[in-house]
Order: structure tokens, then sequence, then C-alpha cells
């Protein structure tokens, strides 16, 4: 099913806060920002969304229980399964993370090994990486990856990293920890959220990359040899911090269901999306109501300046939703409707424009 849904939000000033009462009407209607949005719903639902890449009209899926799925964007109906699934070497059992980048592709299944194919998953390496794992969408380079998950001291030589380039060989280089003396619990929490449906990086034109914490929506740009020459913070006027005093560590049958209640009730950045040489979105679940998040759109300069900050996403509403890594100008949506497994899923494709020349 294929259902269009416009909105247009008016910019006053730099900055376009939707929803919020200003008294002002823009300007010129011609620099209005316009989005609109095409929902694509998947004929066999995804066990739980966690990353998502799109390459045309192709979505690729790690789909845990499913293998790693190729489905058509336009209709929404599976084209074929692209690994095979199992334990011997080159295959994958439980597949939950992909990143595709410098010719190749990188999946991180339940085995918590790093298997490398090429871009048409042909088998290149594998090597376990039980002291390093992904959280949000590795971000593959021709000869490293940056990976926003957790890397152990034994492999960092420091505290316990959670965002860190880690080369071909193995080694790791640690760029951001957690504070020394942090509990352990107290990291287990922080583990847990920042995981596939909170921030995450993504590649910049020039080679670099970018990267948002989802605990401050701490923004951080790193240049093409993995040095930060910028940070800022996002504005979104309806951001807080996690209440991570209210998350209760829970290892049980219900687990799932209770540490769903309490994540969706924060407020969730994702991962960048790069829409123009200067241009970066990023996309803000907003809690709203038990167990639901609807989202909104901020857009900013590289520098930090706020072009337009909570652009409704309409229709954009669910228990459970991450931003496909789709390429430059592009910006994807997969998400499930409720936070259970096994839940509707659809893909929703944003087109934003109105932005002129800012």
């Amino acid at each position: 099913m294929v259902r269009h849904i416009t909105v247009v939000v008016g910019l006053t000033g730099a900055i376009c806060f939707a929803g919020v009462a200003t008294g002002l009407e823009p300007a010129d209607p011609g620099t209005s920002v316009r989005c609109e949005v095409r929902a694509v719903t998947l004929e066999k639902p995804a066990y739980m969304v966690v990353d998502a890449v799109v390459r045309g009209d192709r979505l690729l899926l790690p789909d845990f229980t499913n293998g790693l799925r190729e489905i058509d964007l336009k209709t929404g109906s599976d084209l074929r399964s692209l690994l095979p699934m199992g334990r011997k070497r080159g295959q994958v059992t439980g597949p939950q993370h992909l990143g595709c980048g410098g010719g190749r592709c990188v999946v991180l299944g339940d085995r918590y090994h790093w298997i490398y194919y090429d871009e048409d998953f042909e088998f290149i390496d594998e090597y376990p990486g039980m002291t390093t794992g992904a959280g949000a969408q590795p971000l593959v380079f021709g000869d490293r990856m940056v990976v926003a998950g957790t890397a152990n001291p034994t492999v960092t030589g420091g505290g316990v990293s959670f965002l860190f380039v880690q080369y071909d060989d193995g080694s790791v280089v640690p760029l951001q920890e957690y504070p020394a003396g942090m509990a352990i619990p107290e990291i287990a929490k922080r583990i847990h959220f920042q995981g596939p449906t909170a921030g995450g990086a993504e590649r910049l034109a020039d080679g670099g990359w970018i990267y948002v914490d989802p605990r401050s929506y701490g923004v951080f740009v790193f240049d093409r040899n993995d040095r930060l020459v910028k940070a800022w913070r996002g504005a979104n006027p309806r951001f807080r911090a996690p209440n991570f005093a209210a998350y209760e560590l829970i290892h049980d049958a219900t687990g799932r269901e209770s540490f769903s209640r309490w994540n969706l009730a924060q407020p969730l950045v994702k991962r960048p999306v790069v829409l123009g040489e200067d241009l970066v979105g990023f996309v803000v679940g907003i809690p709203d109501g038990d167990l639901m998040q609807r989202h909104e759109l901020d857009l900013y300069r590289l520098d930090g300046s706020p072009v337009a900050t909570g652009i409704a996403l309409p229709g954009v509403t669910g228990g459970r939703m991450v931003v496909a890594d789709a390429g430059h100008g592009r910006l994807v949506a997969v998400g499930q409707r409720t936070w259970e497994p096994g839940a509707e899923t659809v893909a929703w494709q944003v087109s934003v424009t109105g932005l002129g020349d800012r």
C-alpha cells in the first residue's frame, strides 16, 4: 500500500518551529519548506527493524530471523534473500547490522562476527568481533569502519569506548568513551539507549563524516582522517536528555516491553542525513502516547547554523523507526507501527523542497 502526504511549514527568519504558535506569517510563501512523504508498507513485516540500506529502488534489510532481505521499495515486495543463513565461514546467523560503502558491505550477526562482502554480496573475509560490537549502523569506508557501539578496554587501551574507528585488521582507535569510573550498570543503560533507533554516523561529501550523540543531541564533525574539526548541539525545543534514572535493567521475558516503554518515552535523535553539500538533517522521534512516537525533521548547516527545526513529518509514526543509509540528498525512514517484533513495517520516503538558497 502506498500513501502520499504533504505538509508545508513556513519559515520565519532562519528557524521554523512547527507546532509552536509564533503569530507571524512567512513574508514570502516561496521560502516555505515543503515535505512530501511517500509510505510503502512491506508485504512481509520485519521481525525487528535495526538497520536499513537503500540503493536505488532496493531496500536492504538485515532481518534477524529472516536473513538479509532485498525488497522492492516501490511495491514493498521481497525480491530475494541475499545471504545464506548458517554458521559456516561467510554465512550469517541472525543478521542485525549492515553497513555499505567503499565498494563493500559489512554484516554483524548474532555470532558477533564482522563479515565482509563486495557490493554483490560475494564473501570477502570475516573475523570475530567479540571485543567490539555495533549499536547503530556501521559507517563503512574502503579501509575501515566508524562504529557507534561498544569497544572493550582490552582493545582500546583505555575505557569503554562508544565511538571508535575499526580497521580491517581488527585494530581499534577510540574516539569517545564513557566517563572513567562510571558504574557498569550505568554504562549498560547508555549502551542500550544508544542503539539502532538513536544516534549514529554518516559520511560527508568531502570524505569526512558526522556523528550525533543521542544523549545530548551533540553533533561532531570529523575530517577524512577521523580528526574532530567541529562540534555543536541541535536546537529542537522538544529535545531533552534521556531519563536514565527511570530505566530499570530488566532481563526477563517482559524486559523488551519494559525497555520499549521507557525508550519511546525519550526523544530519539536518529542518524544524520546529508541532504546537500552544506545541509544536514536529523529526524527526531517525539513521544506521542504510550509506546508511540511521531517524528520531526531538523535542518542545519555543517557549522551548526539552524535552517529549520521541528518540521513535522506527517504519517511517520510508530513504535520503532530508523533512518536508512540512502545516499546523499535522500531521506528514507523504515519503521514498525508498534513496538512488538513482527509488527507492520513501513518505508517512508521523504522529499524536502522549498529551501531556496538557505
